[in-house]
């Protein structure tokens, strides 16, 4: 649907097209920034998790070792972020072995601890699992808190466009890529669903776990089920390999859709952040930039914990905006805008999966915006409206000062699309050449 040398942008870029021309620039451009800020977002949570997995595997080694000092997790979480920059820095090559072996760490592992927990942990009353309720939030009504419970949910979900915005490095977009976020979907929905069964089955004391001194509950779990501590350490590797493989990718991504959305002028700063370094053909500042944000996101740690939970919170408000707006853009518009293909329409089933896709959409970005517990104070406030609010005022001048003279993005036109399947299979260089080229035609 749009040229080679702008088909990285993702959802943002997805949204362009099916926008009528007068009204693309001013929607392409918050949606753009969204899509970058939620993806910055969605590393310092991965950076995060592995941090606190790391924390906690020092405390399964040794008990007596103290992993509740702020400063320490803070710490870790920057060497988990220096590590994922110099990988997307310098070692681009080896990226792919990198998340290969995540992959197979995360199959093996999901195999192996299914079966044991279901041979070794005592099983919790089918009720338990089904039934009933933990309400701890101070609510009254316990469905409210079922629709809070799942808000932990909902951002498991925010990674899932991140091959598209890899687009331009793979071999065969139009086919592959299609494929690829597909079998992640399919493949995630299999291993969550039998997996989330089988833990609540192997939980026998909610409140040991929830309260252990690692600060990751399911290690708890892992430990009291199978009754060794050994067991709980190797599972320990296990989501440390599988998120540190996640923060990598999040980390390449984000650097990703952030030189795509600079290429159309979106950013400040735009120029330098799509130089390429002569050595690497790395765009070296779409790099750093994002890693350095992310980095000045964990001060936050060293503060607290509601604010950095507003900010990983802004996370998925950011994503579902960027993603639901297309589906929000086709139902309204009933998929008139979509290309003339078979491949694009899904008959009687189009309507009610645009609905669904943006009802949902909204659901979350409601449900991101109410506190977590009540009653409310400044120490458990859900301070995402505020986050969200300095965004907006952070893109307002990023429009004034550039957006509006320079933000160009993509257009859907049959020269487009001609010049999609000639610029097939170029690397980043000769597409921005070609780009420039183009724009110098254009002239």
């Amino acid at each position: 649907m749009c040229n080679a040398d702008r088909r990285i942008g993702g959802a943002y870029h997805y949204a362009c097209f099916l926008i009528p021309d007068q009204y693309r620039r001013q929607v392409a451009y918050p949606l753009g920034w969204l899509n970058y800020l939620g993806w910055i977002f969605t590393h310092a949570g991965c950076c995060a998790i592995v941090a606190t997995l790391i924390l906690g595997l020092v405390h399964l080694c040794r008990p007596e070792f103290d992993v509740t000092s702020r400063w320490k997790l803070f710490l870790v979480y920057l060497a988990v972020d220096a590590l994922c920059w110099l990988c997307n820095l310098w070692g681009v090559k080896g990226i792919p072995t990198l998340e290969l072996v995540g992959c197979y760490a995360t199959a093996l592992g999901f195999v192996a601890y299914t079966v044991t927990l279901l041979v070794k942990a005592p099983k919790a009353d089918p009720s338990f699992v089904f039934v009933d309720i933990q309400n701890d939030t101070g609510y009254s009504s316990n469905s409210f808190a079922v629709l809070l419970g799942l808000f932990t949910s909902f951002s498991t979900l925010m990674g899932l466009d991140g091959p598209a915005h890899l687009a331009e490095e793979l071999s065969h977009p139009k086919k592959s890529l299609p494929r690829i976020m597909l079998i992640v979907i399919l493949s995630q929905f299999v291993v969550g669903v039998v997996w989330i069964i089988v833990l609540g089955f192997s939980i026998t004391d909610f409140a040991a776990i929830t309260s252990t001194a690692t600060g990751v509950p399911v290690l708890e779990l892992i430990r009291r089920a199978t009754g060794s501590n050994a067991a709980a350490i190797v599972f320990c590797l296990i989501l440390i390999i599988n998120n540190g493989a996640s923060a990598l990718g999040s980390a390449v991504t984000m650097s990703r859709q952030g030189y795509a959305f600079a290429r159309d002028g979106g950013l400040l700063w735009n120029s330098k952040l799509i130089e390429l370094s002569p050595g690497s053909h790395m765009p070296f500042w779409s790099v750093n930039l994002p890693s350095f944000l992310v980095a000045a996101v964990g001060l936050i740690y060293l503060f607290s914990d509601a604010a950095f939970n507003a900010i990983i919170g802004s996370q998925a408000t950011c994503m579902i905006i960027s993603f639901g707006f297309p589906s929000l853009v086709l139902l309204v518009t009933r998929g008139r805008l979509l290309p003339e293909n078979d491949r694009w329409n899904f008959g009687i089933w189009s309507i009610p999966i645009y609905g669904i896709a943006a009802g949902y959409s909204i659901l979350v970005v409601i449900v991101s915006f109410i506190p977590q517990s009540h009653p409310v104070t400044a120490v458990n406030m859900n301070y995402t409206v505020l986050v969200m609010g300095c965004f907006v005022i952070a893109m307002g001048l990023g429009w004034i000062f550039e957006g509006w003279k320079f933000f160009s993005p993509p257009v859907n036109d049959e020269a487009v699309v001609a010049a999609s399947g000639a610029l097939d299979g170029l690397d980043v260089e000769e597409e921005v050449v070609v780009e420039r080229v183009t724009k110098g035609q254009d002239k």
